[in-house]
């Protein structure tokens, strides 16, 4: 058939091999080359659901994204039973790990790192583990707002020159350095497409995370005795072991996937939008959880707050993602393969003519499984 769209002959599907279009009536879907009702990386979702794991972990399929799910839920069910028996230090140290471990999985799981494992978990969550300890050490030499009486987010009040420093000039110096274990990666040429750069930012955003969450609570980890009531733990807990994380791996994320871009001289408007909303959301997630502290708000809304920034910061990155996938898938050639989505054997280009995922967020061993076909896919049959 040929594609309504890029007028390519490709073969017979919903949507087009080529650019990813979805063919047909466009009266439902909206523009149907846009295609925002089918998330590149994940067809079966909207490009505007701030779903995390489908957003940070792109190159998982269908299955092996619950799979995670269930692992993050258990790792929150465990938080929980150690918050409920008051092993609030345990709590906190699996509260750090939980998201960054599964996340080691995760890049273990898809081979992002082609053939040089030691190389890029090094220089991506190694990195941020070592930019965290440099930026967090000095800044709790600078300044430190928080003060450790049982609970090191309780604070009795922190004064405009301190909340400038805690939300304004900490977040954008933590977003400058955060990205560079990943520009300094070597053979960066290896790793092309803008999934790739989204994935090693969060890798170093997180290990920037852990590192920051163990200097933060190192002394309530040594002073706590085994044993204490759970208190108000469970809001800390909460931020500690999701928002926190998410938001560092996010921000960074979408840095460096915009620096991908720009290595592909396709900066625009939508790429420079992606550093600042990276930098503003950082900034309204400090800058706002602690004047919501100062002015003791109940803490079910400080957690409401943050949620709302991550869930907008998940939106963005995935509608840079989407249309960077869109163009960069477009430009692969015909191959036999199976898709992680759909699972269907399948002849294609850049996108599955059933589902419409972008074969470039694939796992790295089915991009390998790739057969390359000479011939068009859509000859005659007497052609052949």
């Amino acid at each position: 058939m040929r594609c309504d769209h890029c007028s390519s002959d490709v073969p017979d599907g919903v949507f087009c091999t080529r650019c990813g279009a979805h063919q047909g009536t466009t009266v439902e879907f909206g523009d149907a080359k846009t295609r925002e009702h089918r998330y590149a990386a994940h067809p079966g979702e909207h490009v505007a659901q701030p779903s995390v794991f489908t957003t940070l972990f792109p190159h998982l399929g269908h299955h092996k994204i619950h799979e995670f799910r269930w692992a993050f839920t258990a790792g929150l069910a465990g938080i929980l039973v150690l918050y409920l028996a008051g092993l609030i230090s345990a709590a906190i140290l699996v509260s750090a790990f939980l998201v960054p471990v599964l996340y080691l999985i995760y890049l273990y799981e898809a081979q992002v790192y082609r053939d040089e494992p030691a190389i890029v978990l090094g220089f991506t969550l190694g990195g941020g583990i070592v930019v965290g300890i440099v930026v967090t050490v000095l800044e709790r030499i600078i300044y430190n707002p928080l003060q450790y009486n049982g609970n090191p987010f309780s604070n009795a009040g922190v004064s405009i020159g301190g909340l400038l420093i805690v939300g304004l000039l900490m977040p954008v110096a933590q977003e400058a350095l955060k990205p560079l274990p990943a520009l300094f990666l070597p053979n960066r040429s290896d790793f092309p497409e803008t999934v790739d750069g989204l994935v090693f930012g969060v890798a170093a955003g997180l290990g920037f995370s852990l590192a920051e969450a163990l200097i933060g609570f190192s002394s309530v980890l040594t002073s706590l005795p085994a044993h204490v009531a759970p208190g108000n733990w469970i809001y800390d807990l909460t931020t500690l072991a999701v928002f926190s994380p998410l938001l560092q791996g996010s921000a960074t994320g979408m840095i460096v996937a915009t620096i991908w871009r720009y290595r592909r001289g396709r900066l625009g408007g939508r790429e420079i939008g992606g550093v600042a909303m990276a930098v503003l959301a950082h900034i309204a997630f400090s800058a706002g959880t602690q004047v919501l502290k100062d002015t003791s708000v109940n803490a079910l809304f400080i957690l409401i707050w943050q949620a709302a920034i991550v869930g907008a910061l998940l939106i963005y990155i995935r509608y840079l993602l989407h249309h960077a996938l869109l163009d960069e898938a477009a430009h692969m050639g015909y191959a036999e393969t199976v898709c992680p989505s759909c699972h269907m054997h399948i002849v294609a280009s850049g996108f599955c003519p059933n589902c419409g995922m972008a074969l470039t967020a694939a796992p790295n061993s089915i991009k390998r499984g790739r057969r390359p076909r000479v011939e068009s896919p859509v000859q005659p049959a007497e052609k052949r």
